[in-house]
């Protein structure tokens, strides 16, 4: 089982159009030795939770993110952050002016792909088209499939935290397994 309060990279959690669009964009990248690799996708409520008390209820920590539970896209499966790996290390780092190119770059092929950038969040890209009010009220994008939906369903089900989870996304009729 998923530590819910853990940093999770793995793809499958994502919905399929974001999904396919990191790997299309995880490809050009490493074609073109852009050292990016996926920090994280899927975000469980937990660890969002745990994040938005940086630096207001966690003493001695700074602030790392303004969105709550259910506000950030990680919670549906729509986003993922790609940040610098070098030399065995996660980096951030845009000191140098190669490395805002590779960040312009990443920035570049998101849009292609259909994801877009955040001007605050430089790692982060997002699916187009929709809001965190609409995914909170249950508008979620088409063309998720089944393991998409019931993952996000477990999720959804799981949740006792503030503030209330969004609505369960579907998952298509399945006949009953027959013993």
């Amino acid at each position: 089982m998923t530590n819910p309060h853990a940093r999770d990279n793995d793809l499958s959690l994502l919905h399929p159009v974001v999904r396919n669009a990191v790997i299309r964009i995880e490809k050009a990248l490493n074609d073109e030795g852009i050292p990016f690799k996926v920090f994280e996708a899927f975000r469980f409520p937990e660890r969002q939770a745990d994040l938005y008390a940086k630096g207001r209820t966690k003493p001695d920590t700074k602030i790392v993110t303004y969105a709550k539970p259910w506000s950030s896209y990680h919670q549906y499966g729509l986003a993922v952050d790609f940040v610098l790996f070098e030399n065995g290390k996660w980096s951030w780092g845009d000191s140098t002016p190669e490395k805002k190119k590779w960040w312009k770059r990443m920035h570049e092929l998101g849009k292609k792909n259909g994801l877009s950038p955040l001007d605050f969040e430089a790692p982060h890209l997002q699916i187009s088209g929709t809001s965190s009010n609409a995914l909170s009220q249950g508008h979620y994008p088409s063309d998720g499939d089944d393991f998409w939906a019931e993952h996000l369903a477990a999720v959804i089900a799981g949740w006792s935290g503030s503030p209330t989870a969004p609505p369960d996304p579907g998952v298509s009729s399945r006949p009953p397994i027959v013993a």
